[in-house]
């Protein structure tokens, strides 16, 4: 699954990765999704969840991701590198530099998207 939404009126990076995060979370939930490994390529954001005492600043962010977090059956969370990622980075370049602000998990992904999906599609065995 993939998708994309774009946060306007944010003020920083950090508040643009935090609201990805719930945004996530609560896909994840809507969809059904109850294992989920969240590989995230914020320094802050896996240490806020896994590292609570250390990071007590972030208290509020920290009990908003939880009350998600329960919602699932079992999680991880893990530092991910942007590299490792090209398809994530991708569809968050489209909403920047193409204008893409809308949604498309209702009306299909874009052509463009698709065709890059099927290349690392895995076939099932038989």
């Amino acid at each position: 699954m993939h998708s994309r939404r774009a946060f306007s009126d944010t003020n920083s990076l950090q508040d643009a990765n935090y609201n990805g995060l719930l945004w996530a979370l609560d896909s994840c939930h809507a969809h059904h999704l109850n294992r989920v490994i969240l590989a995230i390529d914020d320094a802050t954001l896996p240490n806020v969840i896994l590292r609570t005492k250390v990071w007590s600043n972030f208290r509020c962010q920290y009990a908003e991701i939880m009350t998600r977090l329960k919602k699932l059956e079992w999680w991880r969370v893990m530092k991910e590198d942007r590299s490792t990622n090209t398809w994530a980075l991708l569809i968050a370049q489209s909403v920047i530099k193409g204008g893409y602000y809308q949604s498309y998990v209702a009306k299909g992904a874009p052509l463009w998207l698709r065709d890059l999906f099927e290349g690392e599609e895995v076939v099932p065995c038989v």
